[in-house]
């Protein structure tokens, strides 16, 4: 049997996206904040960094006042049925499969309490602000592997982002890029033949 990784944002869960809003509210371009927020997501990701203490240096930055958390306030994920199906259908084949996702504190915590229960569906979790290693570095997949005792040639992981594919393609791991206009019948042949 073979592990099964597969990351959360635009995979499992669809409608992510929450620095648009977050520009809109604070009154910055969203081009300027993408680029701002791009020096701060690793440490974020990683746990090392709250969102409160980015709400801080987006205030004293922008001038702005930050009275919301608004990484939840913009933050309004779907469930993508058609892939949680597949998740269980490779369970019942007696796979494993596991949640491998960059994530942070409130979006975590949100997604656990969805009414849909998606984290229910895995058999172990694994976000990166808790292990405190993000993708696409390589130690994030020798964390989930080694825990979990599989070796790369046993393992698939699905994502969204090509850097993170590719990076867990160098380990030796099986990985499908979960993105583009054909993602869906990808996908549908990646795991034909494990369920």
């Amino acid at each position: 049997m073979s592990l099964f990784i597969f990351d959360m944002g635009e995979v499992i869960l669809q409608n992510i996206r929450t620095l648009k809003g977050i520009a809109d509210t604070i009154g910055v371009s969203y081009r300027d904040l993408r680029t701002d927020y791009g020096q701060y997501e690793m440490a974020l990701m990683d746990g090392y960094m709250s969102c409160d203490d980015y709400y801080r240096h987006l205030e004293d930055k922008y001038s702005v006042a930050i009275t919301e958390d608004l990484f939840l306030t913009f933050f309004h994920p779907t469930v993508n049925l058609p892939m949680l199906s597949t998740v269980d259908a490779l369970r019942a084949n007696g796979h494993r499969c596991v949640v491998g996702s960059n994530t942070f504190h409130p979006h975590w915590e949100y997604i656990k309490m969805m009414d849909e229960k998606p984290l229910e569906h895995f058999d172990c979790l694994y976000a990166s602000h808790i292990i405190h290693m993000s993708k696409p570095e390589k130690a994030f997949w020798r964390i989930i592997c080694t825990e979990e005792g599989y070796s790369y040639s046993d393992t698939f992981f699905t994502d969204d982002r090509e850097e993170n594919t590719a990076a867990a393609s160098e380990l030796g791991i099986t990985a499908l890029l979960y993105a583009g206009e054909d993602r869906e019948a990808r996908a549908e042949a990646f795991f034909r033949p494990f369920i």
